[in-house]
């Protein structure tokens, strides 16, 4: 930096003593002047030397870096746009697969409800059939007791009946087996 420095001071004397050594020689300070044009172009040389050296050298680079860093964003631009548009198709790809399947989706879930509605539908009927089932035993045995009951009454009637007929009492085994006698008897006579 102090060296950059050293050359703007350098040039700047040389710029300010180099017209104001013309005026103080008397001459017109615009009279064309062979020397005063020869150390002008060997002051333009040295700084345009100077200014290549420090300035433009450094300006140049950074300008390339500047230019690679835009090239380089350009480029990451332009990948980014492709992956972006891949994944664009890609996901519109998945959408279209994914829209399709609503359908099917959708076919499936009222197979499954009809199939439930039939299962759920079924299993009613059974239970329905099995109850039905059931009342019918509990009827039919009901039935079957009451008859008994009945058949039991009837002989026991038969007994006492049959008991003041003969003129004698039975005793009460004899009362029992006359009863089995005769349920044995009405139950062959059912087969």
């Amino acid at each position: 930096m102090l060296r950059v420095w050293s050359l703007f001071v350098f040039g700047a004397l040389l710029l300010v003593l180099a017209p104001s050594a013309a005026f103080a020689e008397g001459g017109d300070l615009l009279a064309p002047r062979f020397d005063l044009g020869i150390w002008t172009i060997i002051v333009f040389v040295l700084l345009l030397l100077l200014l290549w050296r420090v300035a433009w050298g450094p300006m140049l680079e950074g300008l390339q870096k500047r230019e690679e860093t835009i090239r380089s964003s350009v480029e990451e631009a332009r990948r980014t746009r492709d992956e972006m548009e891949q994944l664009r198709t890609k996901f519109k790809a998945e959408m279209d697969e994914a829209y399709a399947k609503i359908p099917q989706m959708m076919d499936a879930a009222r197979r499954d409800a009809q199939a439930l509605a039939e299962e759920m539908r079924a299993k009613a009927t059974a239970e329905i059939q099995t109850e039905r089932q059931r009342l019918r035993r509990e009827i039919d045995v009901a039935r079957d007791q009451a008859l008994q009951e009945l058949w039991t009454q009837a002989a026991h009637l038969a007994t006492l009946i049959s008991a003041k007929a003969i003129g004698k009492s039975l005793s009460e085994d004899d009362h029992r087996r006359l009863i089995d006698e005769a349920l044995n008897e009405m139950k062959q006579s059912k087969v």
